[in-house]
């Protein structure tokens, strides 16, 4: 099944965009990380796909996703912020590269959607939150 292939892609791009990036591997909860492995920890969750149209034998979704990417900000949340920035950078350009988007058996597109960084909660303000979002075109 192509939505099975998501995941590894995203994989790949972080992977490639930093070698200290790491996968928190909990399938919900971002909130459950240990602080000892916070920074530049990342999440990825599989929003609800959505029917997009049929052409013969093939049947097209679209599936966003969600990466969140953890960053420490220890006693300067500002930092945080402008590493969280550098970061979405480089993500969207590796995960939208043309090279990889365009040339995957089942994924037909990766396109980016909303960058958004926050704070972890309001007890922990010195932790920001980068979230991006992306569409994938997915064919089954």
């Amino acid at each position: 099944m192509s939505f099975s292939t998501i995941k590894p892609y995203f994989q790949e791009a972080l992977s490639a965009v930093h070698p200290d990036l790491k996968e928190w591997e909990d399938a919900f909860n971002l909130d459950n990380i240990p602080s000892s492995v916070l920074d530049k920890s990342w999440h990825i969750r599989l929003q609800p796909s959505s029917y997009v149209r049929a052409a013969h034998t093939s049947l097209l979704f679209r599936a966003p996703v969600t990466l969140s990417i953890c960053f420490k900000g220890y006693r300067n949340p500002k930092e945080a912020v402008d590493t969280a920035l550098e970061f979405a950078d480089a993500i969207i350009k590796e995960c939208t590269n043309p090279v990889r988007r365009l040339n995957q058996p089942k994924i037909k597109n990766v396109l980016p959607g909303i960058v958004d960084v926050r704070e972890m909660g309001t007890t922990n303000d010195n932790v920001c939150v980068l979230e991006l979002s992306f569409n994938c075109d997915v064919i089954q």
